[in-house]
């Protein structure tokens, strides 16, 4: 089913919520709802949310209980408070947490909207990059195994090292073109330049850092194996550097 994003609202007050959720829906979104911050947090753990929209006066919600325990175990989960009791201190405490927006009831239909769908798309290109980190962090730690030189690698033939190259190659490859998926993580709005540009942004800088270190992994074992899917892999991953 096509969705512009999961929500979560949670809120005690039975007419906003079911009405936010209504009109959220109409919007193209899918919407749960919890009427307290314990089945909130029961909501998030059982299911996969791109936002959680709550307030702060409910049961179970003391001192931003709900946002302090989501920044725990749903870390970067984004948090919009919606308020009828605004406060200095809640305020001041949200400054600290996922929180990104803290707006006060009533709230304006169109600001909401704003600031939903831009929540929605910084935590979905947030979760593709950290896929994508932790895809070339393992392909790093597999190069490394790869590259060093054991009995068994010493009495695999040069046709099985190749193939478990070329293997190796196309994940790295696959891994690195996941980039893509940022592009459609923008609430399927068009997507311009390319992807691979998002290698410079700060997060970025890390996956820039891990390539670099796979290529010298690949320069200082290049004596290891006599292997051109070897050779053309590293100067696959050069090129890409020289791009970005």
């Amino acid at each position: 089913m096509n969705t512009r994003g999961r929500i979560l609202i949670a809120d005690d007050e039975e007419t906003f919520l079911q009405a936010t959720a209504d009109l959220l829906r109409r919007e193209g979104y899918t919407v749960g709802t919890a009427a307290d911050a314990p089945s909130a947090l029961a909501a998030v753990r059982d299911g996969s949310y791109d936002l959680v929209i709550s307030d702060l006066e409910m049961p179970g919600n003391d001192d931003l209980r709900l946002v302090r325990d989501l920044a725990i175990e749903a870390g970067g989960l984004p948090v919009i408070i919606i308020t009828g009791f605004p406060s200095t201190e809640s305020a001041i405490a949200s400054i600290d947490l996922p929180v990104t927006a803290y707006l006060r009831k009533p709230v304006q239909w169109d600001d909401l909207l704003k600031r939903i769908e831009s929540a929605i798309g910084r935590f979905r290109v947030y979760r593709s990059m950290r896929r994508t980190e932790e895809q070339l962090e393992a392909l790093r730690d597999e190069f490394r195994q790869a590259t060093t030189p054991n009995q068994a690698v010493k009495s695999a033939g040069a046709t099985e090292v190749d193939a478990f190259l070329a293997l190796t190659l196309r994940n790295v490859m696959g891994s690195l073109s996941s980039l893509e998926s940022l592009g459609k993580a923008l609430s399927g709005r068009p997507v311009t330049g390319t992807p691979c540009q998002l290698i410079n942004c700060p997060r970025g800088l890390q996956l820039h850092q891990a390539v670099r270190e796979t290529i010298a992994v690949l320069e200082e074992t290049k004596g290891a194996f006599k292997s051109k899917t070897l050779a053309n892999l590293r100067e696959k991953l050069e090129l890409l550097l020289e791009t970005v």
